[in-house]
């Protein structure tokens, strides 16, 4: 492909001179160069000039080794979803994939003599315990594989030893409980086999991307001051050969530096490709100039129905759970219980307060009554409801969901809040652990019985190795007698789809488990202690979630696109029925007569204008219908005096996730104290996040308004609950079905999805009139995304395209987002080292009464320690990097990722951030309010104050345009005209003292909630 040809319509050309995280080689006389810019090889010229371009997009290549004879590239490409080897003639031609499989091939390699390729792999492996990177080679002509490597650590960056009997490779140790070192060693490792020598050690951060040259000097890159957080950014990056430093004060990318000779070094840094002499220092650049071109993005926002007064129907049912004899189903919606006859209408058990939240009914074994969690003592509770007496009894507090009873009634399952799996005696009370998570990036699934009460199964998540943190949703089965354990897949190297909807679910005669995979249901026949004896069977065509069973086992209940479906199991697939009556339909909120005056001593309305001063916001319903200088007298209007305060457009938090199942209604309730009146969802169970929509929408829950989105839509591996797995095409189509059928707000996908399935999903969300988004700016431009949801985060490759191990970004990030078409949701999770510099923040209400005691326990801990100077500094660069990207015209609009960070309370603290750093008090609000809206296809009802928008609106106790810090005083807010005072909204949990689980603190479950998730941020 020629990037130099012109674009054609709907394409923009961009222009690259620099490359933030590409990898170069050459030839050792420097004929050849060959570049990685975002995630495509490029030919520049010995001396610079117009680079040509070698390979599409869609390849993702990273990581080009030349042949020692300069003909041949090998190369790592993720087509296809795994890394795999590849090769192709240095002018692009004849491209050829040389493994294949389920595991990851990383890296390339050529031997000085050019018949073998060193690489590093889980090949080898078990899927369900995982592997080991260890070191292979690949012998270029017939392509055979021998393994070198293998045992308790990580082996990769691998390079031959001149005398090509033995190679060089970063090596990293496992940690007891998980991941590993960070790779503090590099090791020679003997081509034929045998025990490794170690040639360099540190003590702290990390080493990477070795380099040998010709007399066998080792050239390689130090990270320090790492810290133990994965997601911490190193405070210094330098070059190093033979234990010597060569440079420190460069901007270095994590790539492999280049001998060309004995004194000469071809490498990366400051975003410019380089060639230093060691002898007599000296450093030149290789200027280029790389022209390809990329889709704008195509969506146009569909219509709303913001505020609009015709009915609609209930999307979000959640849950469902059919009755053991069949005839009724259980789901909760509208933050209530139902329940529906399957020949009937629907009837409400139970509402919970917009202050509570109701979820996860399951029937007790004999029928007469049903278990639900809420949050009506403070955490999630197990309660029974008798259906006969409507007596409502705790079964288990402190923090408890997914309840099961055993087939005889006495013992409950469930999980707490950081996922062990826990077996309570009913009568006594008397509870025991049984078995803790695998994952901790959410709880695992819900457990089911086996019938004799002996066996629980359940779906959790393994590692496939201790460099990265994605593997596959599994079965796991606990014996609940000897606390042993199995585990299992559906299939080779099959995930099920996700740990909320998919299962498994045991049949009523130990013979099979339901369960989801590729987004459809199958049956697994399994033994009396649950490990399968044969092949799934699959038993739909169509999308399937949540499946129950009757307790004749002769009933299967699922959702397919918001429909509950009933269908035998011995059925062939599409032989199942719709259950007669619909859902209930959504009521909208009553029409509020009363009219609002709200006197703003300042209003900031997100129009661009000035803050105007004493000025009169005019509300009906929950529309503004005028906004015009404050009079003394207003007829018919109820006065809400902030004469004193500062009125501002309801802030947006660009980026959340609905953790109600451990949250409860804390997560909505805590950001409208905050002022925030909309969260978008950026990942979450369907069904769940559509509940939590409408609810919001109609009055039954308290919070703001929510977007829905559905899980985050993953390749064949993947980190979340709530990411949902696929191996193939089919099964991603059934999942975006799924989406449009629940109308959601936008659609993602997450990191593992190759680009293919990238493209898909943008093409079906802009079929919605919804954005489409991931983590990665390339290839997520090319495959026609529309935005990032981070900067940086949770990348496919070890250090990924957007910005360098330093945090730096380069002129090649930023044409990605200069235009403004291509857009990006920043989440400053350096930010929350400020709470260190104002601690009272800690002191304040909404943080004691609202936040859940393990967020409580880590905003203390952070509000104790004064910010450092290297987390000021890593601050600063994620400031700058925002400065220059809307220097150069970019949309930015501001998210948390909460609650993996507090909630309500980072928003405010990011907003800081961007003050303290060169951004106005209005452009600040702005990518918090207004650009949020725009983006969202909402600017027509919210974002500014203006007549005809709904009444979002936050009162703020003080002037921001002045003093920054008073933004976080929030008195009030109002919501689609509803007033909701912080005094109010604290006094839902008061001081309640929630004691910490057994042999933990609350500190401690925070940090397990956050362990290994993209926005770990370490310490506190």
């Amino acid at each position: 492909m020629d990037g130099r040809r012109a674009a054609r319509p709907g394409e923009r050309v961009l222009t690259y001179h620099e490359t933030t995280g590409g990898s170069v080689t050459a030839c050792r006389d420097g004929s050849v160069v060959v570049a990685e810019v975002q995630g495509v090889l490029w030919h520049v010229p010995r001396d610079g000039g117009t680079a040509r371009q070698l390979t599409h997009w869609s390849l993702e290549a990273t990581r080009p080794a030349l042949s020692p004879d300069g003909e041949r590239l090998a190369l790592c490409g993720y087509r296809g979803g795994a890394f795999h080897l590849w090769a192709m003639r240095t002018d692009g031609r004849e491209p050829r994939q040389l493994t294949d499989g389920p595991w990851d091939d990383r890296g390339a390699a050529w031997s000085p003599d050019g018949t073998r390729i060193a690489f590093s792999s889980e090949r080898g492996g078990d899927a369900v315990t995982g592997s080991s990177f260890g070191l292979w080679t690949l012998e270029a002509d017939s392509g055979r594989l021998d393994r070198l490597t293998g045992g308790d650590f990580e082996d990769y960056d691998a390079v031959w030893w001149p005398d090509g009997c033995s190679l060089v490779c970063v090596r990293a140790v496992h940690r007891p409980g998980g991941g590993n070192d960070g790779g503090l060693r590099l090791v020679r490792v003997p081509a034929a086999g045998g025990p490794a020598q170690v040639v360099r050690t540190v003590t702290e951060g990390r080493l990477l991307c070795p380099s040998v040259s010709p007399g066998g000097r080792i050239a390689y890159l130090h990270l320090s001051g790492t810290g133990d957080s994965s997601s911490q950014p190193p405070t210094g990056a330098a070059l190093m050969v033979d234990g010597y430093v060569v440079t420190a004060d460069e901007d270095l990318a994590a790539a492999p530096p280049c001998w060309l000779d004995e004194d000469r070094l071809l490498y990366v840094a400051d975003g410019r490709i380089r060639v230093r002499t060691l002898a007599e220092p000296s450093v030149t650049d290789v200027p280029f100039t790389a022209r390809t071109t990329v889709p704008r993005p195509r969506w146009r926002p569909r219509t709303r129905a913001l505020g609009s007064p015709a009915p609609d129907p209930v999307r979000g049912i959640h849950l469902p759970a059919l009755s053991p004899d069949g005839r009724q189903v259980a789901f909760a919606a509208l933050n209530a219980l139902w329940l529906l006859p399957v020949d009937g209408a629907p009837r409400r058990l139970l509402q919970g307060e917009p202050v509570h939240y109701v979820q996860m009914p399951a029937w007790a074994p004999d029928g007469r009554s049903l278990l639900y969690c809420t949050d009506r003592d403070g955490l999630t509770a197990v309660h029974r409801l008798g259906l006969e007496d409507g007596e409502d009894r705790l079964l288990a507090g402190g923090g408890r969901l997914h309840p099961a009873l055993s087939p005889d009634g006495s013992r409950l399952a469930c999980h707490d809040v950081v996922g062990n799996l826990l077996l309570r005696d009913v009568a006594s009370g008397r509870e025991r652990v049984i078995a803790r998570p695998l994952a901790t990036d959410g709880p695992p699934g819900a457990p089911t019985w086996s019938p004799g009460g002996r066996y629980l199964a359940f779906c959790d998540r393994n590692r496939l190795n201790h460099r990265f943190r994605e593997g596959y949703h599994l079965i796991r089965v606990v014996d609940t007698r000897t606390g042993a354990e199995k585990r299992h897949l559906p299939a080779a190297h099959q995930s099920l789809s996700d740990r909320v909807a998919a299962g498994p679910v045991w049949s009523p005669d130990g013979r099979w488990m339901a369960l989801v995979a590729e987004s459809v249901l199958w049956l697994l026949p399994v033994r009396a202690d649950g490990t399968p004896t044969g092949p799934a069977r699959q038993l739909t065509d169509e999308p399937a979630d949540h499946p129950s069973w009757s307790g004749d086992g002769h009933t299967l209940l699922y959702l397919s696109c918001g429909r509950l479906r009933l269908m035998s199991p011995g059925s062939a697939p599409g032989g199942a029925r719709t259950l007669a009556a619909g859902p209930p339909v959504r009521p909208r909120p009553a029409t509020r007569r009363e009219k609002l005056r709200i006197h703003a001593g300042q209003l900031w309305d997100g129009t661009g204008a000035a803050p105007r001063h004493d000025v009169d916001i005019l509300v009906s319903g929950d529309r503004i219908t005028a906004v015009e200088p404050h009079r003394t007298r207003r007829p018919g209007h109820r006065t809400v005096d902030a004469s004193g305060r500062t009125v501002v457009p309801g802030l947006f938090d660009s980026h959340t996730h609905p953790y109600n199942a451990v949250y409860g209604a804390r997560q909505g309730l805590t950001a409208l104290a905050y002022g925030i009146t909309t969260t978008v969802c950026l990942g979450g169970p369907l069904y769940e996040a559509v509940r939590l929509r409408e609810s919001a929408a109609t009055g039954h829950g308290l919070g703001p308004r929510q977007l829905a989105c559905a899980e985050l839509i993953d390749g064949s591996r993947t980190a979340y609950s709530m990411g949902r797995a696929h191996r193939t095409r089919a099964g991603v189509t059934r999942t975006l079905q799924r989406a449009a059928a629940l109308d959601v707000d936008f659609v993602k996908t997450y990191v593992r999805a190759p680009g293919e399935v990238m493209a898909q999903a943008a093409e079906a969300a802009h079929r919605m009139g919804v954005p489409c988004g991931s983590h990665l700016c390339s290839p997520g431009r090319a495959a026609g995304q529309d935005l990032t949801t981070h900067l940086q985060a949770t990348q496919r490759l070890p250090h990924g395209h957007a910005t360098t191990p330093l945090g730096h970004i380069h002129q090649d990030l930023v044409q990605q987002y200069a235009d403004g078409t291509f857009a990006l949701v920043v989440t400053p999770f350096t930010a929350q080292v400020l709470l260190g510099a104002d601690p009272g923040l800690a002191d304040d209400p909404r943080v004691g009464r609202l936040m859940p005691p393990w967020d409580v326990a880590a905003v203390r801990a952070h509000a104790r320690a004064e910010p450092t100077a290297p987390q000021l500094h890593a601050l600063a660069v994620e400031m700058a990097d925002y400065r220059r990207l809307t220097a150069r015209g970019a949309v930015l609009a501001v998210g948390t990722d909460a609650p993996l960070v507090p909630v309500g309370l980072s928003l405010h603290l990011a907003l800081r951030a961007l003050h303290a750093h060169g951004f106005s008090v209005a452009e600040a609000l702005h990518c918090a309010t207004s650009v949020p809206a725009r983006l969202f296809g909402l600017d027509g009802d919210v974002g500014t104050v203006q007549a005809g928008r709904i009444a979002d609106l936050t009162v703020v106790n003080g002037d921001p345009f002045t003093d920054v810090a008073t933004l976080v005083d929030t008195p009030l807010v109002v919501r689609a005209g509803v007033v909701h005072r912080q005094s109010d909204l604290t006094a839902v949990h008061g001081d309640r003292d929630h004691p910490s689980p057994r042999d933990t603190t609350w500190l401690d479950v925070a940090h397990g909630l956050r362990r290994g998730s993209c926005c770990d941020t370490g310490g506190g």
